[in-house]
């Protein structure tokens, strides 16, 4: 079976790429029975869409490709700690393992006392999370994109 480093290095792949195109280096991919079945990359920029985080873009793409609104029994790796509003949109459509990369404080954007860890709490959801794969890693890509 394929670790988590291995789907993490994954979605790092689709974070140069954000970066590359003009987007913050933020990338992920959803996994279920060890296959990804999502792909995504922060297009804010390209797209001109706020929305479209790398795991918005990943959770359309899996949706998509799967014919449902249901992803129970995904695992979602990204490179970054999701934001209030990709927390939400992953937890909506069942996810119910999250892997992260780089965490929020490490890049001086913490939502105030916001964690992936404190909103699932809030929210009473049933979600495991996994931390620090590949952090340093993780959140030099992101760095590396920043906006001056």
């Amino acid at each position: 079976m394929t670790d988590h480093k291995d789907f993490m290095r994954q979605a790092m792949e689709l974070g140069e790429a954000a970066g590359r195109e003009g987007d913050l280096g933020i990338g992920c991919v959803i996994v279920r029975d060890g296959k990804v079945i999502g792909r995504g990359r922060n297009r804010m920029n390209t797209q001109r869409n706020p929305m479209i985080h790398a795991e918005t873009d990943a959770i359309a793409d899996a949706l998509k490709a799967l014919g449902t609104a249901d992803l129970s029994g995904a695992t979602l790796y990204t490179t970054m700690e999701p934001c209030p509003m990709c927390a939400g949109a992953m937890m909506n459509s069942g996810i119910g393992h999250w892997v992260m990369g780089g965490r929020l404080k490490a890049v001086g954007r913490a939502y105030g006392q916001y964690s992936a860890e404190s909103f699932v709490k809030f929210v009473a959801a049933d979600v495991e999370i996994t931390t620090g794969i590949l952090a340093e890693e993780c959140e030099a890509l992101r760095n590396r994109y920043m906006p001056s």
